[in-house]
């Protein structure tokens, strides 16, 4: 299986606009990988797309992605979702449409669990949701997936594991190939459905909390919300050593965490040990 990180970034992009904190002055003048996007993901093998973050026509684009057969959501979140009119520009061109009267050219396959397809359907505008308009349209097929089923794209499987959250539900996918197995799990994942995700090849893991002090000197206090939806380096070594699992690779690392892609990088250094990589724009993972 071949997959690309589309995007690395949280739910604020480094740099942040108007941001002069170095983080962010270095990820202005160097650009990728020290700038990072909304997170994403492209399963190369199955056309696959994970999340439609808000810079994910630029993060297609940039990767010269030419097909885009199916769209996986993970939750609702708007830093998920907001380019969720990706499908709009993929298939359709509004003079063929609106002049000819000529459907797009294909429907493009967005797949969710229950809760998850419910939640995006309230994603609307003054004229209803989006997915309905889509949808009316011939733009996208709707597929709802069941919590365990296997959703089978040719040789790759792909199974949803639901996470309840306080008022919403987020997936855990895993994808699974030639004897291989990764797990992905990009945000609001804790408590980590462990049972569904034993003996993984790899990992990919959001919300990785570093040590010490965050920008501006923020440290989150125990008992904090935060501390309920992020994982700790520590929590993360335990995860990794419970589930054996072979390499982990975290995403959706947050700009207001402080810390560049060469701190990321001492910290690879420092838990070398349990295969322990940090995600850049345009990452490749062949498994």
């Amino acid at each position: 299986m071949n997959f690309i990180v589309l995007g690395s970034g949280g739910c604020t992009a480094t740099p942040r606009p108007c941001c002069t904190c170095p983080i962010c002055e270095e990820a202005r003048e160097e650009g990728i990988p020290y700038a990072r996007t909304g997170t994403s993901l492209f399963l190369e093998d199955t056309n696959a797309l994970f999340d439609t973050p808000e810079e994910v026509v630029q993060q297609l684009n940039r990767e010269n992605i030419s097909n885009v057969d199916y769209i996986f959501y993970t939750h609702w979140h708007p830093d998920h979702t907001m380019g969720m009119r990706v499908v709009e520009q993929l298939n359709m061109h509004f003079l063929a449409l609106y002049v000819a009267g000529n459907p797009p050219s294909k429907k493009v396959a967005v797949c969710a669990l229950p809760e998850v397809m419910s939640d995006l359907r309230d994603i609307k505008n003054k004229h209803g949701p989006y997915l309905d308009y889509y949808e009316r349209t011939g733009l996208v097929s709707l597929f709802i997936l069941e919590k365990g089923t296997r959703f089978k794209i040719g040789d790759v499987t792909i199974i949803p594991v639901p996470v309840e959250n306080p008022g919403f539900v987020s997936t855990v996918f895993v994808i699974e190939s030639g004897g291989k197995r990764v797990g992905y799990a990009p945000c609001d994942t804790k408590p980590l459905p462990v049972d569904a995700l034993k003996e993984l090849d790899v990992l990919i893991i959001g919300g990785i909390l570093p040590e010490g002090e965050l920008k501006d000197g923020y440290i989150i206090p125990e008992g904090n919300e935060l501390r309920k939806e992020l994982f700790t380096l520590d929590e993360l070594v335990e995860i990794i050593t419970e589930l054996k699992v072979k390499k982990t690779i975290c995403v959706h690392i947050e700009e207001e965490f402080g810390r560049s892609l060469d701190d990321y990088s001492k910290i690879e250094d420092e838990y070398k040990e349990y295969n322990i990589e940090f995600a850049f724009d345009g990452m490749r993972i062949e498994v």
